[in-house]
């Protein structure tokens, strides 16, 4: 179903596979990321003393230099750091001006932050750690879990697997990190993704995507159904991904307990990566608060005091 899908909207580009299929963590890599996120459910956001407020939307773009570290029989970890980052979050309307100087404090804490990506051989992330952040206590490390939750939705652009043999003009991912959900307590589901060469240019390789996913945050009693698309630049001459673009909207199944009585609030996502040079720069805005959103939730998520909430 999701193969046909892919083949009626994306396959009418030229097929053309690269000679080489690996990615090459073994040289730095600095790269440009950005998300926008609307949540599925609030996040909470704090300082490390005392003031704390809800999210529901945000905007997030880094510049980071990514150097390669110890590597393994299966995969390989790289440190990324970031050197410049601008936030941006909208919360609930009866807090708001409270954010601004939670964003303020984060976006200090957050630059020069190092995080750790395990890499799998084939260009899979396993693993989106945050690195040299203190954790006094439970609550700061409450904090630091959600920062990292909120990276993860612009370092998941990276998560893009090469097929096993070149001349394979499909190939199918099962889980990635674009479908899933910035829950504390994780998330589960079920994924499908197909991934199929595109157009060719002096090296350069495009790979167009398409998939659908379930997505329970959190163990909840709330289900998102996910679709997505992608559209990858390769460099099959360095092993690197120079430029991406991924969209996923999601919104709860009727069945979800969020969806009872309201049409619930959906999950959206969209980001963009692209390669930098070694001393080349790029702007990353303003950090600060939002307006509220439209039809931001009001008393229904209140009673957690940081997480993702059902």
């Amino acid at each position: 179903m999701i193969t046909s899908m892919l083949l009626s909207s994306a396959l009418a580009v030229q097929q053309a596979a690269p000679e080489s299929l690996e990615w090459d963590w073994s040289e730095p890599q600095r790269y440009y990321l950005e998300t926008e996120v609307r949540l599925p459910y609030l996040m909470w956001l704090g300082k490390q003393f005392n003031e704390q407020a809800r999210v529901n939307a945000f905007q997030l773009r880094l510049v980071t230099d990514c150097v390669p570290g110890a590597e393994g029989k299966r995969r390989s970890e790289v440190f990324c750091t970031i050197e410049e980052i601008g936030i941006k979050a909208s919360g609930v309307r009866q807090e708001q001006g409270l954010l601004q100087p939670i964003l303020e404090e984060i976006d200090e804490r957050l630059t020069g932050t190092v995080v750790q990506l395990e890499v799998r051989h084939d260009g899979r992330l396993a693993n989106i750690d945050l690195e040299k952040l203190s954790r006094r206590n439970r609550r700061v490390g409450r904090i630091n879990e959600n920062l990292r939750l909120v990276l993860t939705r612009a370092f998941a652009g990276l998560d893009l697997p090469m097929p096993r043999r070149a001349d394979d003009p499909q190939w199918v991912q099962h889980d990635a990190w674009i479908l899933r959900a910035p829950a504390a307590q994780g998330s589960v589901g079920t994924a499908q993704l197909v991934h199929q060469w595109g157009d060719e240019l002096a090296g350069r390789h495009q790979i167009v995507s398409g998939g659908r996913a379930i997505i329970v945050p959190a163990n909840s009693l709330n289900q998102y159904d996910a679709r997505m698309t992608s559209e990858a630049w390769f460099d099959s001459v360095n092993g690197r991904l120079i430029d991406r673009v991924w969209t996923m909207a999601a919104g709860p199944t009727p069945s979800s307990a969020l969806a009872e009585g309201t049409a619930g609030y959906p999950y959206l996502q969209v980001g963009r990566l692209v390669a930098l040079g070694a001393d080349q720069s790029h702007p990353v805005g303003e950090t600060e608060e939002l307006p509220p959103l439209d039809d931001d939730p009001t008393a229904l998520q209140q009673w957690q005091v940081l997480g993702l909430v059902p």
